[in-house]
């Protein structure tokens, strides 16, 4: 069984701090807490332990740029499993976080509820942040859970506990340190996906807000059409009953005219009488000039169309790798926009390189260059970075920029 350091919302409070303030003592403090359990969590979600270790490479110089993000500073534990748990999520889903067979056979999301609780001591809010649901459903679940496997606890409790290769703190140190790799930070930050308003990595089996307003309006719309139908079944057809329609209008039913009839508005008009009363020689006000409402013009009218909004295409970049050399000063990216339009962003963090653009948009089909301008000195010595463009779907594509010795 796991023997992990007792949860200090305090600690984690005064740590989010350090990170924010770019303490350099506090990414290490950070992969001294956190590194051995986020490493279990992963390679239980994984099964795979390489796949483990760069997950938790990753999660940790997201934390270590992302985390002060959080309204809930002492919740960066939270934090730490749900940015984690997103990444292995986009990866793969195991078909087993223990070996044992009745275990095995349980839902993967019960699966993982049960291990979070008994091995790593998420409960309450914090299970729900890291799941990215709210706390009744993550009770639920768990109650769910409990019922088919009354013994989780004991079987977690039993899964070795592995240990992260020596090198991964340092590889961590050096990625979250290093000035000149800045770019690799960012980009590493951009894969870890969106932020709630909470601070909260998204989860991507998670439901957004959206979604669940729409469910809920939906449902209700529904719940009121079946009402209206019962009381339609219930009262008779011969009885005039209003028509039925979706919220945002619709065609109207067609109905007789006693059904439909409506105050006259333009006055009394002259109509003929059908032919078949004429055809019969019928004389009398029958066959005279009968007065008959105007007709009321239509209210139930659709409201035009918007246009369709044109497809959102897939942002292509070429080269990923430019090379500024000798005496040079410019670099070019090319970008291409296909499938339809693409809005783009493009973002650096060395103070030797400059862009021609940080952002634009491109039509369907159509190329646009973005120039990397490296500021020469009277002595620049060589160097790296990369340059992170990203589209309007929130795809990034990293490009690696290096420039040779120049002395002038």
């Amino acid at each position: 069984m796991a023997r992990w350091s007792a949860f200090a919302p305090t600690a984690d409070r005064r740590l989010v701090k350090a990170l924010h303030e770019g303490d350099e003592e506090a990414l290490a403090t950070l992969y001294d807490v956190y590194a051995e359990r986020l490493y279990d969590y992963c390679a239980a979600l994984l099964g795979d332990l390489k796949a483990a270790e760069e997950v938790v490479h990753d999660t940790l110089i997201d934390a270590s740029r992302r985390a002060p993000r959080l309204r809930e500073r002492e919740r960066l534990r939270a934090w730490l499993y749900a940015a984690a748990r997103r990444r292995c999520l986009l990866r793969k889903r195991p078909a087993a976080m223990a070996d044992d067979e009745a275990f095995a056979r349980l839902d993967f999301f019960d699966r993982e509820v049960l291990f979070l609780v008994h091995r790593h001591d998420l409960t309450g809010e914090d299970l729900a942040a890291t799941l990215g649901i709210t706390t009744l459903r993550a009770q639920r679940r768990l109650h769910r859970a409990t019922q088919q496997s009354p013994e989780a606890e004991d079987i977690v409790g039993a899964v070795p506990v592995p240990e992260p290769p020596a090198a991964l703190r340092h590889r961590v140190l050096h990625a979250g340190t290093d000035p000149e790799l800045a770019g690799y930070r960012t980009e590493i930050a951009a894969r870890g996906g969106a932020l709630t308003a909470e601070g909260m990595p998204r989860q991507p089996d998670a439901p957004s807000r959206l979604a669940r307003r729409w469910a809920f309006a939906s449902g209700g719309s529904v719940a009121a059409l079946a009402t209206a139908v019962a009381v339609m079944m219930f009262i008779g057809p011969n009885v005039a009953v209003p028509d039925l329609q979706w919220p945002g209008g619709g065609k109207p039913r067609t109905g007789t005219p006693a059904t439909r009839a409506t105050p006259p508005r333009g006055g009394p008009v002259v109509t003929r009488p059908p032919a078949a009363s004429r055809s019969q020689g019928q004389t009398g006000p029958e066959t005279g000039p009968q007065l008959m409402p105007s007709p009321t013009p239509s209210r139930s009218h659709r409201p035009p169309k918007s246009p369709p909004k044109p497809p959102t295409g897939v942002l292509a970049v070429a080269p990923l790798s430019v090379h500024i050399q000798g005496r040079g000063t410019i670099g070019e990216i090319g970008l291409t926009a296909q499938g339809g339009r693409v809005d783009w962003t493009a973002a650096d963090a060395d103070p030797n390189i400059a862009l021609s653009h940080v952002s634009g948009a491109i039509a369907a089909g159509e190329h646009a260059t973005l120039q990397v301008i490296l500021k020469r000195q009277a002595v620049t010595l060589p160097g790296q970075t990369v340059v992170t463009v990203t589209d309007g779907g929130g795809r990034s594509t990293a490009v690696t920029v290096s420039w040779d010795l120049s002395v002038f």
